[in-house]
């Protein structure tokens, strides 16, 4: 078996209230509109580590009810310039 140790540092604590637009199946925080969006707690926060590519991705409990990873709005429009 192989040992696995990381150090992550979460943008976000339990508790946390973010403005959140459902897009999609995608959790956008950032999104430029009010209409469209509402502010949930943060009620968990899982940490994903691949030993293979040495990342670490945050999965968030919303509400006490949906797990999404949190998508920040100037991410993914960088995504859509490049493609």
């Amino acid at each position: 078996m192989q040992q696995a140790i990381f150090t992550a540092h979460c943008p976000y604590e339990l508790g946390d209230i973010v403005e959140v637009a459902i897009i999609e199946g995608m959790a956008i925080t950032g999104y430029p509109r009010r209409l469209g969006t509402e502010e949930m707690q943060i009620t968990d926060i899982i940490t994903e580590h691949s030993l293979k590519n040495g990342t670490v991705s945050f999965i968030y409990e919303l509400d006490g009810k949906k797990r999404m990873r949190l998508i920040p709005w100037n991410e993914l429009t960088k995504r859509s310039e490049k493609h």
